[in-house]
């Protein structure tokens, strides 16, 4: 992986290429209705409880490219899938990524 720590938030180039920004998908200012860790979502780095006295562990957030997670405490962009503990439910996301990337490619490649 080559995103790096550093005080800014980790930047990808090679996602943002391939599979594209989030805005790309949604409007700048869309607010999704409900957040990775009420989706089941675990940042796959982090040791932590996804839930603390009732309350959601928030660290992860939705990343700036369509696909990934950002986690706020380790400062990684992860494939989606990767976040998921739930095998079954991590390969149909993964399939949902490729599709979706498949379709952005194609897309691109009318519109050249």
């Amino acid at each position: 992986m080559k995103n790096k720590k550093k005080e800014e938030e980790s930047k990808n180039k090679r996602a943002e290429k391939l599979v594209g920004l989030r805005e790309e998908y949604y409007p700048r200012n869309a607010m999704p209705f409900d957040q990775p860790c009420e989706l089941g979502y675990h940042c796959p780095v982090c040791k932590y409880r996804l839930i603390v006295k009732g309350n959601y562990d928030e660290r992860l957030n939705w990343s700036e490219y369509q696909g990934f997670l950002w986690c706020s405490v380790c400062n990684f962009d992860f494939p989606s899938p990767f976040c998921m503990p739930d095998i079954d439910k991590a390969i149909d996301i993964y399939l949902d990524c490729v599709e979706q990337a498949i379709l952005r490619a194609k897309k691109k490649k009318r519109s050249n």
